[in-house]
Order: C-alpha cells, then structure tokens, then sequence
C-alpha cells in the first residue's frame, strides 16, 4: 500500500487546490473504487465533478464461544535445556535459566460472525477539498455510507457530514474462527 492518495485522472499532475482527496476512514472498509479506480487508505485524488464510490465493507459482531488453551514451545525449552546441562558440565559460574514460563503462550480462539456488504455512493466533488467515506455499523440492519469533508491536520481534524449519503446491501454472513492472545 502507498503512503500517497491513487491518481483517479488522466494527464498532468495538478496542484492540491484544482483536485479533491477522497479517502476512507473506516477499518470496516475492506475496499474502495472511484470510477472503477481502486484505492486504500491513503484516499483518491480526483478531479471536481461528479463521481461514483463502490466499497466492500465487513463488519464484525463480538467474538463468542471462546475457549482458553495454551502453546508450548517444547524444541525451544528442550534446546535451552541441553544448553544449560552444558554449562553445568562446563561448571560455568551462571548456567542457563530455562524457565518453563519463558516457552508458554496463553492463546483464546472464538469464533466471529461478520457481515459482508457492498456499498455505493453518488458525490459531487469541489476543488481543494478533502473528503471521507465512513460506514459505520448499524444495528437496525443494513449499514449506510455517510460522506464527510475534512479540514484540519491529523491531530485537530474536523469532520463535517454532508447531506447525502450511500447505499449498501448485504452480500452474505460468514463465520470466522479467530486467534488471539489471552494475556
């Protein structure tokens, strides 16, 4: 992924002030085209006009049926062990300390339902303006897409919602198993 925004036009490179930046903001949003132009995080820049937003958003409900288990790293504790009954036989001062501990991991795996959709956005885009496309999770059903203009620097942002919004309809439900740490 680029650190830079997409260039969602043809010809010369342009000043900031004569392009709008379009760009996610939403971890949700798994992926985004403008015009049939993907992009990622880093956004869009695009020419002022009219233009059409695809996305492919995932959301994830709370992970459930959790269960604890734990990994040892055996090849790592008994290698670490032979190192230490080396150190011994050396009558090193400090001989190796294999602490069980050091090879253990606490893991959980749960399972997580997500819900697929795919989402669409019609915006008219001004000169020098940044733009953000957010689907936040709905609770009543199927999410919307809500556009916002951005001023500000990363740390002082200002979001400001604009009056139209975005479509989505939901392409399917999907179970995951997942891993995590447990402490």
């Amino acid at each position: 992924m680029s650190c830079s925004p997409a260039r969602g036009y043809t010809g010369l490179e342009r000043p900031k002030e004569q392009i709008a930046l379009v760009a996610v903001s939403s971890e949700s949003i798994q992926g985004a085209t403008a015009n049939g132009v993907g992009f990622g995080a880093a956004g869009i820049s695009l020419l002022p006009g009219n233009h059409n937003f695809q996305l492919a958003v995932s959301h994830g409900e709370r992970p459930y049926s959790c269960r604890l288990y734990t990994v040892l790293d055996t090849y790592g504790f008994d290698t670490c062990q032979r190192e230490r009954a080396e150190d011994i036989r050396k009558e090193k001062r400090r001989p190796r300390e294999c602490l069980l501990s050091a090879y253990t991991k606490h893991r959980k795996s749960c399972l997580r339902d997500y819900h697929d959709a795919a989402c669409e956005i019609a915006l008219t885009l001004a000169p020098g303006v940044e733009y953000e496309l957010d689907v936040p999770p709905s609770f009543l059903g199927t999410p919307s897409v809500v556009a916002y203009t951005v001023s500000g620097s990363f740390l002082t942002k200002t979001r400001t919602p604009l009056t139209s919004s975005g479509t989505c309809r939901l392409v399917r439900t999907r179970t995951v198993q997942e891993d995590y740490a447990a402490w």
